[in-house]
């Protein structure tokens, strides 16, 4: 999961790295578009944060508590992973596509990604509300929060590419981004904390 995370994380390279394009608003899925110049770098980070979260599913099957609620959690995760290693593999055919700035016939390869990118949407609202059916206390502040920030990211780009020009639409989906990243660090706490807990009441029965 650390893995998948820094390597989610790996769009925040444009920030060091000259990619002639403008976080605010172009879209993280120009960065690998054809033309771009660190294109392969930014396409291997997403392969990598794809395989890697779906490696992780066997171990968190483990770790998590043994009931629907918790595996539902778990398969959006493997799905996350399934989606990034498409979007991967099919990229979009140029960079602005996602503003406007293209209007060529675009390839069954772009489609694919643009069809991926609305699933990866989903995912970002659809995680943090799985978390809320098993997830206790205080724990269960940070996945609201989330959930809100991507129900409402995805409210925004639903207007800005419906009434605007894509302006801003790259500060959206960023925002996105972290606030995903957020509950996966988050997660990966809850589930040391409980799997701690758990073998600390384990000791203590054995004694």
């Amino acid at each position: 999961m650390g893995v998948a995370t820094l390597a989610h994380l790996g769009w925040a390279l444009e920030f060091v790295l000259d990619t002639g394009l403008s976080p605010a608003h172009s879209a993280p899925d120009d960065l690998s578009a054809p033309g771009q110049p660190y294109r392969e770098l930014f396409r291997a980070l997403e392969l990598v944060a794809g395989i890697a979260f779906l490696l992780s599913c066997a171990p968190l099957a483990r770790l998590a508590p043994v009931q629907w609620q918790a595996r539902s959690t778990i398969a959006v995760i493997a799905v996350l992973g399934v989606v990034l290693v498409a979007r991967s593999a099919f990229t979009l055919d140029c960079a602005g596509a996602l503003t406007g700035a293209c209007t060529a016939d675009f390839s069954p390869a772009h489609h694919v990604h643009v069809a991926t990118s609305v699933l990866l949407h989903v995912i970002y609202v659809a995680g943090p509300l799985s978390l809320l059916l098993w997830w206790e206390g205080r724990w269960r502040v940070v996945p609201v929060l989330v959930a809100a920030v991507e129900s409402a990211a995805l409210l925004a780009v639903v207007v800005v590419r419906l009434v605007g020009s894509g302006q801003f639409l790259g500060l959206v989906l960023r925002l996105q981004l972290l606030a995903g990243t957020a509950v996966l660090v988050t997660g990966a706490f809850y589930l040391f904390t409980v799997a701690r807990d758990v073998r600390d009441r384990w000791q203590d029965a054995r004694q």
